[in-house]
């Protein structure tokens, strides 16, 4: 009766765009246009299989092309509204028995349509295991994805206790909302139990039963869409007939998950605890027997809850109201306290939501913190609630046609402003999980982006006017009050650091593109511009944009130059690396519009050679970067190549030689390319604010460059978020024509590849060998080294640092923010050279880049002492203390 009711709900909402376009069917080079799901997450490409009946579209990619957790596809990728660009949606995992890298493998995909359903039907197998998933969708229920999967016993084989499918939302880029529909007060809303993956007690006291997960989608990642995953049924199909089989739900900070058991609990428990899953070890299939297990996925045209729960509750109260602040968002729960949806109101403040007979409270939440309540029962009349209204916000004026980033800090018992936050209370455990546009900044970029007021919570406040690193900044106090409107007066910002020469460039920065970002592109790329950026290199999770489009669109085109790149993301353990080969940054590519996930390379299953290999034939070649290889904390072990080295699950050690018993995978070559995994050109040494990272990776560059192995090490935001700081750290590339009006991206790509680059996250620092730059040799043993040190006056320095083959042999201090030093050095043998300028993070600088130390760092010099022609690498020196950070 549900279903139905909710069949008929959605034919009468939907059925007249639906007429047109049923649809099921392989993406090929001539239908590509007409077949793709366009939107922020979309990856389909020619060679997958699209599905459609006009008002929502769907792609499954084909089995060869890889998934972001397995080698392997022909699973559900792509999902949205048709032709409205809208899909967020990341990926539909399936696992077997709950393990991330165990599934069973497609082997077939068909397409198949009559004259009201249209569906792809993806067969696989295993020894004694056969599966088939079938994704409908028709013209009754026009905006449902039905899926249903059946696994049954053929013969022997593998045990098999459960089946799951995983959602991705890595950093909250979707919101997840849990609803369980057949008990009510067993929902948590978005505020999910704390869940860690390597602590199994944790994950079981996590476990729901819940059947129904809202994921709301990013406020301004594209038009507001919504998804509501629900379980339509889960039976055992056995000979003596049909049982329910139960269900589990978890959600974690970067994954929802939906499964059933293959057996009933001996012991019913809902939720299920230690009791009903310490049967799992009991649990598998008998030969003849199924597991069905279906669902289906609601999408919906707004970026809330409710667009989603009004098709579940559809009989249920019709609740309206209004709101004075459209920026309120609308938290609707039972009077025990569990959440049942989430509204947003429309432009002019009304909202309305169905929910079921009972007994509610509303809560309605302004950005600037305010609350207001309502009590109500709903009875199966409609019910129109008392208008709530706030208090007037304190409105600031923003400069306009300014290029600056300002950032608010509260004084005077003030907290910090929150800008961005979307007001869902997005929780696991303890742990808030913030938005992609949540900060206490507002970047300006004299573009139609730029806001022309922000609303403030009254108080006092510190604003701290900035234009990146090569500028003064300003301090700003302002106080506001309650339904104030007042102007930003922002002084000129002075440029102080010339560099003439050098161009400056961020070659790892993420967008909305990435399944792990809502962040929108032209954000990212207004925020770049706000701190000084003029090199942005795209670095896309598995996907290949080109951003170039985008800064035209905003006219940053003469001011920022563009680059194609693609983050190669390893997660799957297996194939030719079972422990991952972590994370590679490779630009300059090109992008193919109708290529699955844009002609990004594979990587799951692989080893960093086979990439070299891969990547050989583009234009240039391309730079290929090794990323965060130690990382920046204990987590997530499967991005950091150097903890383990693709293959033998143990760490590079920087204090034995390459070809040593725990370092040789790095370098041995592969039998048909003779490429080694060390093939590489570049290593980041610095990501984000971390200098526990950058002492932890120097000690296996300087490893390296003893071992006469040349890598240019780099520095990188790795920025996802308006909250952190796109263009810093970042990197000065030597280049002649610095205007990036002209950029040169071949010269560029080389001016890496010869190690013609220093990293900072402040000073700018230009270093030369008596007239030789970085990446050069020096011929002779004695040489002047000249350093030339500029600083903006709000970042502190306070030393400069002179290493010969990592070896400190000069300490400059204290140190000017305008210096000019000469500093004569001798050689014995051959040998490199490398500067640091530290300081402290202090004053206005910690306000600025909060969680920042001002540091530079060069790419060696080298000097052959002898003037043979040739330089010789000095070797190993297990006592050197550099090495052991």
């Amino acid at each position: 009766m549900h279903i139905a009711l909710l069949a008929a709900a959605l034919c009468l909402a939907w059925a007249t765009p639906a007429l047109a376009g049923l649809h099921a069917e392989r993406i090929g080079d001539a239908r590509y246009e007409a077949l793709r799901v366009g939107g922020p997450d979309a990856d389909g490409g020619v060679g997958d299989w699209a599905l459609g009946n006009g008002t929502i579209c769907a792609v499954v990619s084909d089995p060869a092309h890889e998934s972001p957790l397995h080698e392997q596809g022909g699973m559900l990728v792509d999902l949205g509204n048709c032709g409205r660009e809208d899909d967020q949606w990341s990926v539909l995992q399936p696992m077997l028995n709950l393990a991330r890298s165990k599934l069973i493998p497609a082997h077939e995909i068909r397409a198949e349509r009559d004259a009201r359903e249209a569906r792809l039907v993806v067969d696989g197998s295993l020894p004694g295991v056969r599966e088939q998933t079938t994704y409908a969708v028709d013209l009754d229920a026009p905006a449902e994805l039905r899926i249903s999967t059946r696994i049954t016993r053929t013969g022997p084989g593998d045990r098999v206790f459960a089946l799951a499918n995983v959602i991705l939302h890595a950093n909250g880029q979707l919101r997840p909302f849990t609803l369980a529909t057949h008990d009510l007060a067993h929902s948590v809303g978005f505020q999910h139990p704390a869940a860690d993956p390597d602590a199994p007690l944790s994950l079981i006291r996590a476990v729901g039963s819940a059947d129904t997960h809202v994921l709301v989608g990013g406020d301004e990642a594209g038009p507001g869409i919504a998804y509501g995953v629900q379980v339509r049924r889960a039976e055992l199909l056995a000979p003596k007939g049909a049982r329910a089989l139960p269900i589990l739900s978890l959600s974690g900070k970067s994954y929802t998950m939906l499964g059933v058991f293959s057996r009933p609990f001996w012991i019913a428990g809902d939720p299920p605890g230690l009791l009903q899953l310490g049967q799992i070890p009991f649990m598998d299939l008998d030969v003849g027997e199924t597991m069905v297990f279906e669902r289906a996925i609601l999408v919906s045209r707004s970026a809330d809850v409710a667009s989603v729960t009004d098709l579940i509750f559809q009989g249920g109260t019709r609740v309206s109201g209004h709101v004075d602040d459209p920026r309120a968002r609308m938290h609707f729960s039972l009077a025990s306290g569990a959440p049942i949806t989430e509204a947003r109101p429309d432009a002019e403040g009304h909202f309305s939501v169905r929910l079921p007979r009972g007994s509610y409270r509303l809560r309605a939440l302004t950005p600037e913190g305010q609350v207001r309540e309502r009590s109500f029962r709903c009875e199966g009349q409609a019910i129109t609630l008392a208008a709530l209204a706030f208090d007037p916000a304190a409105k600031l004026r923003l400069p306009r046609g300014r290029t600056v980033k300002l950032i608010f800090h509260g004084v005077e018992g003030t907290p910090d402003p929150v800008f961005g936050d979307d007001l869902l209370g997005f929780r696991v455990g303890e742990d808030a999980v913030r938005t992609s546009l949540q900060t206490r900044s507002v970047s300006l970029a004299a573009t139609a982006l730029d806001p022309s007021e922000i609303a403030l919570p009254s108080g006092h406040y510190i604003v701290y006017a900035t234009r990146g690193i090569e500028y003064e900044a300003a301090k700003i106090a302002l106080s506001i009050a309650a339904g104030e409107t007042r102007d930003l007066e922002v002084p000129p910002l002075r440029k102080v650091v010339a560099s003439p020469g050098w161009i400056n460039a961020d070659l790892h920065v993420h967008s909305a593109e990435s399944f792990d970002s809502a962040l929108p592109l032209d954000r990212q790329l207004v925020a770049f511009a706000a701190n000084g950026g003029e090199v942005v290199v795209s670095t896309e999770h598995d996907r290949v944009i080109d951003p170039r489009p985008t800064l035209r669109r905003l006219g940053l085109g003469d001011r920022l130059a563009g680059m194609v790149g693609v983050e190669i993301t390893s997660a799957y353990h297996g194939g030719e690396s079972p422990y991952t080969l972590g994370h590679w940054n490779a630009f300059p590519l090109v992008y193919r519009r109708s290529a699955y996930r844009g002609g990004a390379p594979a990587a799951e299953g692989r080893r960093p050679r086979d990439l070299a290999a891969e990547l050989h034939p583009e234009p240039g070649p391309p730079i290929l970067q090794l990323n965060h290889p130690l990382g920046n904390d204990g987590s997530l072990k499967d991005l950091r190549y150097l903890t383990h080295l693709a293959v033998s699950g143990k760490p590079y050690v920087p204090t034995e030689p390459l070809a040593g018993a725990d370092n040789h995978f790095i370098i041995d070559p592969d039998p048909k390319t003779g490429l080694r995994d060390f093939d590489f050109q570049a290593v980041e040494l610095m990501n984000g604010s971390s200098m526990q990272g950058y002492r932890l990776v120097r000690a296996d560059w300087l490893s390296w460059l003893l071992q006469g192995e040349r890598r240019t090490g780099t520095a990188n935001s790795d920025s996802h978020r308006l909250g952190e700081i796109p263009a810093l750290p970042r990197n000065y590339v030597q280049l002649t024509d610095d205007d990036p009006a002209h950029f040169d991206e071949a010269a560029f790509r080389e001016s890496i590849r010869a190690g013609r680059v220093f990293g900072t996250t402040g000073p700018f620092l230009e270093v030369s060998l008596s007239g030789v730059g970085l990446g050069g040799t020096f011929r002779g043993a004695d040489a002047v080294l000249h350093a030339a040190v500029r600083a903006a006056s709000w970042v502190p320095i306070s030393a400069l640092r002179v290493y010969v083959n990592g070896v400190l042999v000069e300490r400059r201090s204290p140190l000017p923010h305008h210096a000019d030093l000469e500093i004569p050095l001798h050689f014995d043998r051959d040998a490199f050279v490398t500067v640091e300028v530290q300081g402290s993070a202090s004053g206005m600088y910690a306000q600025i880049a909060p969680g920042f130390e001002p540091l530079a760092f060069t790419n060696p010099i080298f000097v052959d002492a002898n003037d043979d022609g040739e330089w010789s690498a000095l070797g190993l020196d297990p006592t050197l203390d550099t090495l052991r950070p």
